[in-house]
């Protein structure tokens, strides 16, 4: 499998959804078979699962001296773009959420792609299972990749919502790029008092009311396919491709990064 790399490096600059700070983030090209390394105020880390040092609201890397919030939908559109080899250079606390899709990435880093050297997915060996009653991810050996979401919001005008999504027969800037993040009106108020939203606006996110919602949908089943965006921008963290299908049902950051995680001790312990 072939992967890709930057001709040069790209900058984007916006304020942080959860902390509404002024931010900038830099993607550069790496080393080849350097994988993707992150770094802020002096401080770098390998963008593995073993780098998650929080997962409420969005992932967030670090290394115990800093980190860096919300890089989930830069690493959906390098996963997507099959850049696995670059340095992420952060000013602020998070990733800019820009519109709050993954779009924006796509097009910025899109036009400056070059093909680069080969690339052993990830395969796994048996189905792996995270989660608990309410909330899980299946992943099953398979020689496709393949990503599937379900979620469940009753009483709201969500519903029933799922998605699904086959990286190499379908176009991610077309089926998936385009949904935001999203939040339930009543959930704002919450999110603000602990000390997250703050930089959230309808320019950024989408609000699901009472009754409808804060602008018209991008995309049908949006928040389903926004939440197959973070699944695949959480699994980026494996450093490499996936070939498996994966299955998330009503899950977020916590159940993809525990898979990501019960993946890279699965390959560790058949390599040893």
């Amino acid at each position: 499998m072939n992967a890709s790399r930057l001709r040069q490096e790209v900058q984007f600059r916006g304020v942080g959804v959860h902390s509404g700070e002024a931010c900038q983030v830099t993607v550069a090209p790496g080393p080849d078979s350097s994988g993707c390394w992150m770094e802020r105020e002096g401080q770098r880390w390998a963008c593995l699962a073993d780098s998650v040092v929080d997962v409420e609201r969005c992932t967030v890397l670090g290394n115990g001296q800093a980190s860096v919030s919300t890089v989930e939908h830069l690493f959906a559109a390098l996963a997507a773009l099959s850049i696995y080899d670059c340095e992420i250079r952060v000013t602020g606390p998070e990733i800019p959420i820009l519109d709050g899709s993954a779009l924006p990435f796509i097009q910025g880093l899109k036009p400056f792609l070059e093909t680069g050297l080969a690339i052993e997915p990830l395969e796994l060996g048996q189905p792996l299972w995270v989660g608990n009653e309410q909330s899980q991810v299946l992943a099953l050996p398979s020689p496709v990749c393949r990503f599937h979401y379900s979620l469940y919001y009753p009483q709201t005008p969500i519903g029933y919502q799922e998605a699904s999504y086959e990286p190499l027969i379908e176009c991610f800037e077309q089926k998936l790029a385009p949904a935001r993040t999203f939040a339930l009106e009543r959930e704002v108020e919450w999110l603000r008092a602990n000390g997250l939203a703050r930089g959230g606006s309808l320019d950024n996110a989408l609000v699901v009311l009472a009754d409808g919602f804060s602008s018209p949908l991008r995309l049908e089943q949006e928040m389903a396919r926004h939440k197959c965006l973070d699944l695949m921008g959480d699994l980026y963290l494996l450093g490499r491709p996936l070939l498996a299908q994966v299955f998330a049902v009503k899950a977020g950051h916590r159940w993809h990064v525990e898979l990501a995680r019960k993946m890279l001790r699965e390959l560790a312990e058949n390599a040893g």
